[in-house]
């Protein structure tokens, strides 16, 4: 599959991340994040609710792939977005250029909100939970143009960031982990279905923790 650009990461109006590019830098700097794994702690006892810390890996790509959420699974008014380069919801191998960090499988997916924003998560999945530590660490850093705000909790550990300065090219970024799993979903800033968001991030970490517990 390549590297596949997709609607999650840092800002712009058409930022796109490239999949491919891996993280994992076991360092714990200030990443901004609301609870756990490096962040600032304060709500680290706030973690979604009934949800456990699986130490297990995915045993493989389909198991990963089965766990991507589709239209079946969405909330009210959601849709998967299948049109152009960078439509679709699928998983593979990782695809890292050097080193993976522990990093084993990679999925992508792309939806449409109920007020027709767009949506996009990456899905990364470790060999080991330290793995996914370290690349919850790295990828929930702030970059100079965005800030925290504050959500609902949301796996076992969860960012949520503002991404770039304007409301009308600014992305809401969530980061979340789920054992072994770290995701990003990101939604254009301008969409008013925060409860939307907040109920797909939490269905996701769900079904990747019945994926890891299976």
């Amino acid at each position: 599959m390549g590297s596949r650009r997709i609607w999650a990461g840092v800002a712009s109006a058409a930022l796109l991340l490239t999949v491919s590019a891996c993280s994992g830098d076991s360092g714990t700097g200030g990443n901004g994040g609301a609870s756990g794994d490096g962040g600032n702690g304060d709500r680290a006892s706030a973690a979604q609710a009934q949800l456990s810390d699986p130490d297990t890996p995915l045993r493989n790509v389909k198991a990963l792939d089965d766990a991507l959420l589709r239209a079946k699974d969405l909330p009210r008014g959601w849709a998967e977005d299948a049109q152009g380069d960078n439509g679709g919801i699928k998983a593979q191998a990782a695809s890292c250029e050097g080193p993976c960090d522990g990093l084993t499988f990679e999925g992508v997916g792309n939806y449409q909100d109920s007020t027709g924003a767009l949506v996009g998560t990456s899905v990364k999945a470790y060999g080991s939970k330290a793995a996914a530590q370290a690349g919850y660490t790295e990828e929930s850093k702030l970059a100079e143009d965005a800030h925290k705000e504050d959500g609902a909790p949301v796996g076992n550990a969860y960012t949520y960031v503002k991404s770039g300065e304007s409301d009308d090219s600014a992305l809401r970024v969530l980061h979340f982990r789920v054992g072994t799993v770290v995701v990003a979903v990101s939604q254009e800033y301008r969409s008013k279905d925060t409860e939307g968001l907040e109920r797909f991030a939490a269905d996701q970490a769900k079904r990747l923790e019945g994926a890891l517990r299976g």
